[in-house]
């Protein structure tokens, strides 16, 4: 049994390492570099169809704090090698409810995708693969830090997940982001993302369909692949056109801007279930018609059942 001082030193490493999605040290390495990702609580999954999961009543509407007032955090958009991802570097941002086990605080935002528009996402929902899967890590705040929380096992993180799929037209929402994506083109470059709106990653801009989810124990997709995972995968997917797709294609998974090495299907093969229970917060009637926990009706200039906590 690893000590926590082991448990954090693995998580470390981890980080920094030389891991990849193939070849040397590819997906199929991990197992034996890292124990953790061959156990049985693995993600990502593929969800199957909905009438084939289970309803639970305990999944109520998310509770999301800080969110939507810039003025409560900064952020730098940062290239890691393996994804894009937005650092949540001052303020606190913290996300409640949803059948969570606790209070979490918000660490990062990061991105999966593929080298075209046919695929890219981690969890697939019956089979079918999306173009971009968007990541919110949170952690569990009676842990005191990400670090901390990683490696306990079932509660200590909670991640949301949401897919993208293929639009005509550009999502403005996301634009402001998309354009700072060509001043991290290559590993380690980092920039300010000043004044954006991370509520604008969110749902709550979309049809009230958003309120549907999904929800698994799971690990993290990437080495060291603790199962302290918490998934949520929401249903409804956000647009992205096809332009706004090309700009993660094409940052480098190297320092070498002239390289044909682009960061692209970063994403980990679907894992075995191993008995686990799928979960949705809604009913399926026996038409095919779907009934979201929230009992509260919305407002009709709120387009998703989520509530936005400024304190």
């Amino acid at each position: 049994m690893l000590s926590r001082l082991s448990l954090f030193a693995v998580f470390l490493i981890a980080e920094a390492a030389d891991w990849h999605y193939t070849g040397e040290h590819g997906t199929s390495d991990w197992p034996h570099e890292y124990p953790d990702c061959g156990l049985v609580r693995q993600s990502p999954i593929d969800f199957p169809k909905t009438e084939d999961m289970t309803y639970d009543s305990k999944l109520t509407q998310f509770q999301f704090t800080g969110f939507d007032d810039l003025s409560r955090y900064s952020l730098v958009l940062h290239n890691n090698g393996h994804t894009a991802v937005i650092k949540v570097t001052g303020g606190d941002l913290f996300v409640e409810g949803g059948g969570l086990p606790g209070r979490f605080k918000t660490a990062q935002f990061h991105f999966h995708w593929g080298h075209s528009d046919n695929e890219g996402s981690e969890h697939t929902f019956d089979g079918h693969s999306f173009p971009l899967e968007l990541h919110i890590v949170n952690y569990n705040e009676k842990y005191g830090s990400l670090a901390d929380a990683a490696s306990k096992d079932l509660d200590g993180l909670a991640v949301l997940g949401f897919w993208y799929e293929v639009s005509h037209n550009n999502n403005d929402d996301i634009a402001p982001l998309i354009e700072q994506l060509s001043h991290v083109p290559t590993k380690g470059s980092s920039v300010p993302l000043n004044g954006f709106n991370l509520a604008q990653l969110l749902p709550i801009h979309n049809i009230q369909s958003n309120s549907h989810f999904f929800r698994y124990p799971g690990s993290l997709t990437t080495p060291p692949c603790f199962q302290s995972v918490v998934w949520t995968m929401f249903q409804q997917t956000i647009p992205i056109s096809s332009q706004q797709l090309s700009m993660f294609r094409a940052l480098h998974e190297d320092q070498e801007l002239q390289s044909d090495h682009f960061l692209v299907d970063n994403f980990r093969p679907i894992q075995p279930l191993n008995g686990r229970v799928i979960y949705r917060n809604f009913e399926v009637t026996a038409v095919g018609e779907t009934q979201a926990t929230q009992t509260t009706k919305p407002k009709r200039d709120m387009k998703i059942n989520v509530r936005m906590h400024l304190v």
